[in-house]
């Protein structure tokens, strides 16, 4: 909670002209101070809009905020006083802002730095005392790196370094000697010329961050990885635009593409050294280029750090960043596609030594570096800085499978790099908190981690964003307003649910409570109901469902009620949880009601199935569907028709059989794995696993579809189908939750045929979870290791 007497209120937010040509902004701001004695113990408080990195001394320290809202804009607090030291300190922040909206961010038309500290007798606060500039070695038009991202970074080391920050601190009475295009600004400043911005600060308080909060969850760890080699190289000719190319990515895949042959780089020597890969390229010539592929072992995100030694000055590097290049050869995206993806950065070397840092964080495996116009030998040193949500990640799954621990394995990396400051769809193209996702990534984290704090800050922020009737954004903070879905409003609800079955806590529920019935009322209004009194598809809004061929036009859809049913019924339970009886009965009433207007209009009880939706006419339309099936079947909505919809539709679809009904997608088959897994259906669903997601160990992460490939615009870095990681635990080790909070829990182990052992720990609220079992001689041996207070179903 931020009270009124918290530093950041003495605080001012300061910015290089925080109004005017913010447009793909770098601003830089430094504060130079003396301490007698350094305390044990300093807060340092910090925040910017949209991003800032935060540095001590020349050490980096963290970055930052988590995503949010300016309104209520969420702030840092980090412990500083390792990094300074009796004598004169310097803290240095480098801030960026966009200048428009994405889907990680909706820009105000103005920018700003907010920082406070008290040091013993020192009072750090951002003001006009600050040393502040806007970078003039960032190019400010260039490409975005995709419809959903920020910009491609061009830097120009030749014409703004960054000892600003790396340097050390001069003595103290070397301030005033030093380049003037650092200003300490006051009243009577007057520009000048290579600065060419009026400083400025906005007092506290005032709109659009009408006050600040607290991140509410941990910073992002940081860790360097280093390349493990060269997979890939050639030489060729630059194009005619090479210099002055406004889009470094689809540039590069012009003359990529023209490359006659790639050779595998073994002649160019490259070794690891302190954590970094070390290589030399030899000269090309001016209007050439040289260029090698870099494999880090593992899709990763991050940004990276270089250093190049033996320029001349104007030597050109390029950074085109892909997923995953399987074969280490690069694969060209056709540009345009998949989301305008445009990946790449580009760094203009200065004579002599160039050490540089990229600032925006992408996901890849693969970088290909591309050296231009280099006329003598050039040394070059790359990493990494990783960063990830960080997760201690306690969960264990093992058994005597290689290929289900590998499975389990792409699982857990890929929702470890999807945990951000928020769970997202995909670090690669989006970086999006998809709700519809993070349901999913919520149930993977509680199996692999238990930290429920992500998933609640999420629940808040998605509700930070609603339209004027009430519906919640299929992914939030975004100015993507053709991405208001209202199932994925309904899903909203629902993990609330989640979070509260999880946790056991029901405070969550009731702050959101305002929130979910406003939902709810969009779904009483006359847009959203059709003639039957069933939810109709409503032509302002994208119903999506699934990747699947459900049937979606401008009628009643099936998924979309029985969506609404499954709100309903987590409402009221939800409501009785909070003592709320009179409101819990309201809902209760309404899941009658509509169970009954469900069974009468979307069930064929000649088929004894439930079909796609209705017509606007009333007429039964779209194919059955997997999903309709395993919904009526969670909800107990046509018992006496359960045997059919399982023999007819769902076994085919666990089996691989050909079918002509829609079929889920790898996303979508965590709700059916999780009602078949439950129903018994064990080995079918193993074999489902097995045969979807044994082919996405080729790249060790989980894909967004089933059949992935270098270049065909989707994701290999999905965790909404990481959801086998979940799925394994219960269906081998057999343990499933049966209170909230896990109070209570049901142990029923699967000795599957082809597997000897199976080990399991779940990192539940109460304490860790342990089942293992070895078949020894034929027979097997269960261990069970439970919490004090977590006791087994039944007994």
């Amino acid at each position: 909670m931020f009270h009124a007497n918290h530093i950041l209120n003495d605080a001012k937010w300061i910015w290089p002209d925080p109004r005017k040509y913010l447009y793909n902004n770098y601003a830089w701001f430094r504060k130079d101070f003396e301490l007698a004695v350094v305390p044990a113990t300093v807060p340092f408080f910090i925040t910017a809009d949209k991003c800032y990195r935060l540095y001590v001394n020349g050490a980096y320290v963290c970055r930052g905020p988590a995503r949010g809202y300016q309104d209520h804009w969420p702030f840092d607090e980090v412990d500083i006083s390792r990094y300074l030291r009796v004598g004169a300190n310097r803290v240095t922040v480098e801030a960026y802002t966009p200048g428009i909206g994405t889907f990680q961010y909706i820009h105000k038309s103005i920018a700003g730095m907010l920082c406070a500290a008290d040091i013993g007798e020192v009072k750090i606060r951002s003001d006009l005392s600050w040393k502040m500039r806007r970078s003039t070695g960032h190019r400010v038009m260039t490409a975005r790196y995709s419809v959903q991202l920020d910009f491609q970074e061009d830097f120009d080391a030749a014409v703004d370094g960054r000892d600003w920050i790396h340097a050390q601190t001069p003595p103290a009475d070397a301030w005033s000697t030093e380049d003037n295009s650092w200003e300490a600004f006051s009243d009577d400043y007057e520009v000048p010329p290579h600065v060419g911005m009026v400083p400025g600060e906005i007092t506290f308080g005032r709109p659009p961050w009408d006050t600040v909060e607290p991140r509410g969850i941990p910073h992002l760890a940081d860790s360097f990885i280093a390349p493990v080699g060269i997979t890939a190289h050639a030489v060729g000719k630059s194009g005619r635009d090479y210099k002055t190319r406004e889009n470094i990515s689809w540039g590069w895949i012009g003359e990529g593409k023209k490359v006659s042959a790639w050779d595998s780089g073994k002649d160019i020597a490259a070794r690891s050294d302190n954590g970094w890969l070390e290589f030399e390229l030899a000269p090309v010539g001016q209007g050439s280029f040289r260029a090698v592929t870099l494999d880090l072992g593992k899709i990763y995100y991050g940004h990276l750090e270089i250093s190049a030694v033996g320029a001349t000055g104007g030597e050109i590097i390029d950074f085109q960043y892909d997923q995953c290049l399987r074969d280490g050869k690069p694969a060209f995206i056709q540009p345009g596609n998949a989301c305008n993806i445009a990946l790449a950065n580009r760094l203009h070397l200065a004579p002599g030594k160039t050490e540089h840092d990229f600032y925006h964080m992408l996901a890849f495996r693969n970088v290909t570096v591309i050296a231009r116009d280099v006329t003598s030998l050039l040394k070059l040193k790359i990493r990494m800085r990783e960063y990830g949500y960080p997760f201690s990640m306690q969960g264990v799954f093992e058994c005597s499978d290689q290929t289900l621990n590998g499975i389990h394995a792409a699982c857990r990396h890929t929702q470890k790099i999807c945990s951000l400051d928020a769970y997202v769809d995909t670090p690669w193209r989006e970086q999006a908190q998809w709700w519809g996702d993070a349901r999913v990534q919520a149930w993977n984290t509680f199996y692999l981690d238990g930290d429920a704090r992500l998933f609640a800050r999420g629940i808040r922020s998605i509700a930070g964003q609603r339209t004027s009737h009430g519906l919640t954004y299929g992914h939030a903070p975004t100015i993507a307003y053709n991405c208001i879905l209202p199932d994925f409003a309904l899903t909203w609800i629902m993990t609330n649910w989640d979070y509260y079955w999880q946790t056991g806590e029901i405070d969550l529920f009731k702050e959101m409570l305002p929130v979910a019935e406003g939902i709810f009322s969009y779904f009483d209004s006359p847009r959203a109901r059709g003639a039957h009194g069933l939810l109709r598809h409503d032509e302002r809004f994208w119903y999506f469902g699934d990747w699947a061929p459900l049937y979606k036009g401008y009628g009643e859809p099936t998924l979309l009620n029985l969506y609404y049913l499954l709100a309903l019924d987590a409402m009221a339970k939800m409501l009785r949880a909070a003592g709320l009886t009179d409101k819990a009965l309201d809902f209760e009433k309404r899941l009658t009601e509509h169970t009954t207007l469900a069974r009468k209009y979307f069930y064929n009880p000649e088929t004894k199935l439930m079909f796609g939706g209705l017509e606007a006419d009333g007429t039964p339309s779209g194919v059955e569907s997997v999903h309709d099936q395993i919904l009526a079947l969670m909800l107990e909505l046509v018992p006496e028709a359960e045997e059919t919809m399982i023999n007819e539709i769902v076994l085919p679809c666990l089996r691989g059989e050909e079918m002509t009904r829609a079929q889920p997608s790898a996303f979508w088959s965590a709700y059916m794995l999780t009602e078949m897994g439950r129903r018994g259906y064990r080995q079918e669903c193993m074999d489902y696993i097995r045969r979807g997601w044994e082919p996405m160990l080729s790249t060790g992460t989980t894909w967004e579809i089933f059949t992935w490939n270098e270049t065909n615009n989707h994701s290999c870095t999905h965790a909404w189908s990481a959801h086998p990681c979940y799925h394994l635990v219960n269906l081998l080790a057999g343990v499933r939750q049966t209170a909230p909070g896990w109070r209570e829990v049901e142990i029923d182990p699967f000795f599957a045929p082809g597997i000897a052992s199976v080990k399991a720990v779940i990192p539940a609220p109460r304490g860790k979870i342990s089942v293992s079992w070895q078949l020894s001689s034929g027979k097997p041996k269960v261990d069970l290791d439970l919490p004090e207070d977590v006791k087994l179903a039944g007994r």
